[in-house]
């Protein structure tokens, strides 16, 4: 069997795309219409967020998107470039680079002349003054993907730009709570439901030309955990024959039952020491119970990740 995806224009201009499943007789059984704005891509399933963003830029606000790896804020950043460019905004939105690359890509993205009088190329100081100059006469937005990977040159300068008023939107992976990041309001990106998800992996499993049964399906999506780029992937590794239930990788151990066993052992020896009326193993019960309650507290108040990507 084999399953096959057509697309067609309706007669109001409305594109819908239809999915098939051919049989060994040669029949066809629907397995699904969707609109065309919903194929191939995740950005129709953050709508919302895409709403929310683009109206907080266009008043004159900042934001900071937070997402794990693979939850769509790359994307995202395409379609909120293209929202406010087609309100008629300039808006700059650089490539990952070192901090004069990125100066130098938005000095072209707004037009910004790169040279000195002399004709020589300004340097990274140069570029931040002549854009903060240009920014503060005219109007543009920033959009600066994989801010957590930024300089801390760059994240200064973007501190600066803040505090004169302009409106940025900073998309990052677990960002330093410090400079820029903890001034911004922010959203975080929800992981996806779960009829999104099965959405996004039909349509893999359609683009690979394999059939996934309900049960398939079932067990595939438990391994994402809402995240889109995931349920591609194990799309993909089904597809090849892999095993994919290794850990992606590991951010966060939880350490807590091994340090409940041993305040218990603690406390247990106190009360042999007490039993025994063995003052020394009774005051080294006592201190190794209150050290491993400070290490629990030390460790309860570190910042939690989740130990898989997904979840």
């Amino acid at each position: 069997m084999t399953i096959e995806r057509h697309r067609r224009k309706l007669r109001n201009g409305e594109e819908r795309i239809y999915t098939y499943q051919v049989m060994p007789n040669g029949q066809r059984r629907s397995l699904s219409i969707r609109t065309g704005s919903d194929s191939d891509s995740i950005i129709c399933y953050r709508s919302r967020e895409k709403k929310r963003i683009a109206a907080a830029l266009l008043a004159n606000s900042s934001l900071l998107v937070i997402g794990e790896p693979g939850s769509g804020k790359s994307f995202l950043a395409q379609l909120i470039t293209q929202e406010v460019i087609e309100q008629g905004f300039l808006v700059s939105a650089p490539s990952s680079g070192t901090a004069k690359q990125t100066f130098m890509a938005i000095a072209d993205d707004l037009g910004i002349d790169t040279e000195t009088i002399e004709g020589k190329a300004m340097t990274s100081q140069q570029l931040q003054e002549a854009i903060a100059d240009w920014l503060s006469n005219n109007t543009a937005f920033l959009i600066l993907d994989d801010a957590h990977r930024f300089p801390v040159s760059i994240r200064c300068w973007l501190e600066k730009l803040h505090e004169q008023g302009q409106p940025m939107l900073l998309l990052a992976t677990y960002p330093p709570a410090r400079d820029i990041f903890i001034k911004l309001p922010r959203i975080e990106l929800e992981p996806l439901p779960n009829h999104a998800i099965r959405e996004i992996m039909e349509d893999e499993a359609v683009n690979l030309g394999i059939e996934l049964k309900p049960g398939q399906m079932a067990e595939l999506q438990q391994r994402t955990g809402g995240n889109p780029m995931l349920a591609r992937r194990v799309v993909r590794e089904e597809y090849l024959g892999l095993d994919g239930h290794a850990l992606d990788h590991t951010q966060w151990i939880d350490g807590t039952p091994f340090l409940i066993a041993a305040l218990m052992c603690f406390m247990i020896m106190r009360f042999l020491g007490l039993g025994f009326n063995n003052t020394s193993l009774y005051l080294l019960g006592g201190i190794m119970t209150v050290a491993v309650g400070i290490i629990r507290i030390m460790i309860y108040s570190l910042p939690r990740q989740g130990g898989r990507l997904g979840q």
